[in-house]
């Protein structure tokens, strides 16, 4: 028995030896190619090897770069994918999880309210490949969608607990202060120089983030800001409460250089939803109003540079959202593109190359997208691609209002209403702005996926989470 048992020892230390030697020979003929792809690789495995023994920091790690990834940040461009800080990330956080996963004997593949819809939804688009216009954008959009189903179930499996939750929510929060510093000190300070690097969002001399369009720039900070509230108000200390109510009002002061009138809108409804339920958070949602009127009273009169102008912009009058006609111009090349193919959508990819039959202008412009969630999956997806975006709001509608009722009474509830809301006030705005597969709605709906099931589990098998009183606060 001790014989046989040795004999497996050395065929398993032989096996694992043979593995290393490949590696170290491969490396070196890297090295020979190149002497920084060996160097990366090893970083790689270093990397990889903390995260094993640290999960956590691999999902935090990988929404931080989720956020603070913008075109302007991009190492290398494959055809039309650029690759920047979250791709190299994604790929470590990804493996990392996985190999822990296998290691720990961890199901990652749970099921959540809103899976069905999604993987309907990436079946469809699959589904649309046999008549899109060009594969390989098509192609793309299937791998965008793989990646959002990847990160929300590592999300949802690792994030198991209530500290848990709320330490990614830390990460997510320095995250966008990080965005906020940069974007307003980094070309001051000379650590960098986005601000025109996108010239189509000049108009009105407004702040453009880290070199990103203002309407995603202002997307990026928008999601946390009430959450960061309601975090603050969970704090026993008070040097933390008053540093997270500061980031609430930096975060969506830095949102509003951007001249976001979407993004501004969208806090708005988001913080009124939640004052709607949570009598402290109006409270304090009244002051955090008269302290953002102040700011923005401030950079307006005193004309602060592009911040006031971008103020200015979100004073200004509506009527240069349809200035001319880009919006409407474009949802009506969205229904010509539904009717032309008789409700089945032209499939993934293949906007801009439908756009030339329908606006030779917004063909040759920089305005070549659809301008809202429900025109593009009118224009790519047809009816079938409506149907499940309705479905797809209907599922998460119903997780929010049940993770509301078994978060009652605990420290869960205030951020049961916040994270929602801020949905709540994307999704109005998306009728106007983005696409379905736009980041960072996904990383923000599966970590309230995460409070979902947490409070499921509390409310079901316990232990139940810590109560919270109201309290003066």
């Amino acid at each position: 028995m001790f014989a046989a048992l040795r004999t497996r020892v050395s065929l398993a230390s032989l096996g694992w030896g043979l593995v290393l030697l490949v590696v170290q020979t491969a490396l070196l003929v890297t090295f020979v190619v190149d002497w920084r792809v060996p160097v990366v690789v090893a970083g790689g495995f270093v990397v990889t090897a903390l995260l094993l023994d640290n999960p956590l920091w691999a999902v935090g790690g990988m929404l931080a770069a989720r956020l603070l990834s913008v075109g302007t940040m991009s190492f290398i461009t494959i055809g039309k994918t650029s690759i920047g800080l979250f791709e190299p990330v994604l790929f470590l956080a990804l493996g990392s999880l996985a190999l822990k996963a296998v290691f720990a004997r961890k199901e990652l593949w749970l099921a959540w309210p809103w899976k069905p819809v999604m993987l309907a939804i990436l079946a469809w688009r699959c589904v649309g490949l046999f008549w899109c216009t060009k594969l390989s954008d098509g192609a793309k959009e299937i791998v965008t969608f793989g990646v959002i189903v990847a990160t929300s179930m590592v999300v949802v499996a690792f994030v198991e607990t209530w500290e848990q939750l709320r330490g990614m929510l830390w990460w997510w929060i320095g995250a966008c202060v990080l965005i906020g510093l940069l974007a307003l000190f980094g070309d001051a300070l000379g650590l960098t120089s986005y601000a025109q690097q996108w010239k189509a969002a000049e108009s009105g001399g407004r702040e453009t983030g880290l070199g990103q369009q203002p309407n995603w720039f202002a997307m990026n900070l928008s999601f946390v800001v009430p959450a960061t509230a309601a975090l603050g108000l969970l704090q026993k200390n008070v040097f933390w409460r008053w540093g997270l109510f500061a980031a609430t009002v930096f975060i969506f002061f830095a949102m509003m250089t951007s001249g976001s009138r979407g993004g501004a809108g969208s806090v708005v409804i988001a913080g009124g939803l939640v004052a709607l339920g949570q009598p402290l958070f109006r409270k304090w949602f009244v002051r955090f109003a008269v302290v953002a009127v102040g700011f923005f009273a401030l950079a307006a009169l005193t004309n602060m540079g592009d911040i006031g102008k971008g103020f200015n912009r979100i004073a200004g009058g509506l009527t240069f959202l349809f200035q001319k006609d880009i919006r409407g111009a474009n949802w009506s090349a969205c229904m010509g593109m539904f009717q032309d193919s008789y409700g089945l959508g032209i499939g993934p990819g293949g906007y801009i190359d439908h756009l030339a039959k329908y606006s030779d202008w917004l063909y040759n412009s920089v305005y070549r997208y659809p301008h809202g969630i429900f025109w593009g999956e009118m224009a790519h997806a047809g009816i079938v691609g409506i149907v499940l975006l309705g479905a797809l709001v209907v599922a998460i509608t119903r997780m929010a209002i049940q993770t509301i009722r078994d978060t009652r009474g605990t420290e869960a509830e205030v951020l049961a209403w916040a994270m929602p809301a801020s949905m709540a006030g994307y999704f109005a705005w998306s009728f106007v702005e983005f696409s379905i597969d736009e980041k960072p709605f996904w990383e923000w709906l599966a970590l309230f996926t995460a409070l979902h099931l947490i409070a499921r589990r509390a409310r079901t098998v316990g232990p139940p989470l810590p109560a919270w009183s109201y309290g003066r606060a």
